[in-house]
């Protein structure tokens, strides 16, 4: 049995907001894709709701894979000691629905045959 710790995060999204907020994630994105060796996950995915029961609201959530605690040790310690990665990885607090923030870390337990 192997495990995989999944780091889960969900918040909502303004619709008159969602254009800015597309547009941080695609500039974060295309960060991480071109500088690959200072994210310690195995996968990373920013997913959206096709339908909200608020109208006028997104909902929005990313979900990380890492191998282990100690990638995600290193992970914390990279944005920690690297300037640059630190101004990356601030999340668009301000672009979010006030206190929607929630983020949980999962244990995700599978057979590898």
């Amino acid at each position: 049995m192997k495990s995989l710790l999944c780091e889960i995060a969900q918040w909502r999204v303004p619709v008159a907001k969602s254009k800015q907020h597309v547009e941080f994630w695609e500039e974060h994105l295309a960060y991480q894709r071109n500088h690959r060796a200072k994210f310690h996950y195995l996968r990373s995915r920013v997913l959206k709701k096709n339908e909200s029961e608020r109208p006028d609201e997104e909902v929005w959530m990313w979900i990380d894979e890492y191998e282990n605690q100690e990638a995600i040790d290193r992970m914390l310690k990279t944005i920690r000691d690297d300037p640059e990665l630190s101004k990356i990885m601030v999340c668009p607090l301000h672009l979010f629905v006030p206190g929607s923030m929630k983020t949980e870390l999962w244990t995700e337990h599978f057979r590898v045959d």
